[in-house]
């Protein structure tokens, strides 16, 4: 346990900054989480957490809501997204107890930000957000949206792939993302018995590989059925949320199976996002500053947000923090070394 607390800010307020502001209160210093709510990740979009990553969220003190909103998974499936030929399939039964689950991001959200909100040493603004830093040395001071400035002995950058902090850090420049993902959710009361049992929709993640697209559908919350789907677009810049038929994205997939092109069919509200992409970084750290989750190797439009990653690093970022400030920029060296071999936290 460190003797000498340090004053500690971290960039981003979704899953990956939150669960970082946990893992960091856990050692004693105290935590200052800034970050204007993003509208990015489609609120009710799914969660994959692995046993691993429940076994994570539990070490900071978070445990999954019941039934009703975390669905446990029993399969992973991959298909050829033309001919629907299975290509592999890995069981996801109990491991230590715990199953594979899908939560809604919006609901894994919400538990991080009340056990945030009920560590005293945590504080939460969502009214501003970083939008840069300087170090010299031992000092670093970061400056927000506001105009204000506020001097700390670390900053954690989890704002995601268009990170002011990665930018500062990498001098790398997030660019516009070569494909759209599209999402929505259907309730399996409108869905026939013999589609939901050929997709094994209620038990299963499948994801439907085609030339150049991809299509996931998993269980969701709510007896719903979540449906993603990943392919080039011809936007010109970000797109957030704006309605879109299914019959506009089916031309998209050409090849597409049909019981997948039934399913696709039956979403009504569909919505489609165009964000930033980045290359993963070599770089994670510099002095007393550090990246974690997206703002290291975006995840998004390419299969379920992969809120894991950024949990993991956040309980590993939590273990090498429990030292005085001073030692902080060994901390994240060791992190950042531990990370950047693929290493996971001790006990995930």
């Amino acid at each position: 346990m460190p003797l000498l607390m340090g004053q500690v800010v971290v960039a981003g307020s979704s899953v990956g900054g939150l669960a970082a502001a946990l893992a960091v209160a856990r050692q004693r210093h105290r935590v200052t989480v800034l970050g204007e709510r993003c509208s990015f990740v489609p609120p009710d979009a799914g969660v994959h957490l692995r046993p691993g990553d429940l076994e994570a969220l539990g070490r900071l003190g978070v445990r999954l809501p019941g039934p009703g909103q975390a669905v446990s998974v029993r399969e992973l499936r991959l298909l050829d997204g033309v001919t629907g030929e299975p290509l592999a399939s890995v069981p996801a039964g109990p491991r230590q107890g715990r199953p594979h689950a899908v939560v809604a991001d919006r609901d894994l959200r919400d538990l991080l930000r009340k056990a945030c909100g009920d560590d005293p040493l945590i504080c939460i603004r969502d009214d501003v957000s970083v939008v840069h830093y300087e170090q010299t040395g031992e000092s670093l001071t970061v400056f927000l949206s506001s105009g204000e400035r506020h001097r700390s002995d670390a900053l954690i950058g989890a704002d995601g792939v268009c990170s002011p902090v990665r930018l500062r850090l990498t001098g790398d420049a997030a660019r516009l993302s070569p494909h759209a993902t599209f999402h929505t959710s259907v309730t399996f009361d409108g869905l026939p018995e013999t589609l939901i049992a050929e997709l094994s929709a209620r038990t299963a993640v499948t994801l439907w590989a085609g030339p150049g697209w991809q299509l996931v559908h998993y269980p969701a919350g709510g007896s719903r059925l979540g449906i993603v789907v990943t392919c080039a677009h011809d936007a010109r810049s970000l797109v957030q949320g704006v309605r879109t038929s299914a019959a506009r994205i089916h031309d998209r997939l050409p090849g597409l199976a049909v019981p997948a092109a039934e399913l696709l069919a039956r979403g009504a509200d569909w919505r489609m996002w165009v964000w930033c992409d980045q290359e993963r970084t070599p770089r994670w750290h510099e002095g007393r500053v550090v990246l974690t989750g997206a703002a290291v190797r975006p995840a998004f439009q390419y299969s379920l947000p992969a809120a894991f990653v950024a949990v993991d690093d956040a309980v590993l970022l939590g273990d090498v923090m429990d030292c005085d400030a001073a030692d902080f920029p060994a901390a994240f060296r060791s992190y950042a070394a531990h990370r950047g071999r693929g290493g996971r936290a001790p006990g995930t």
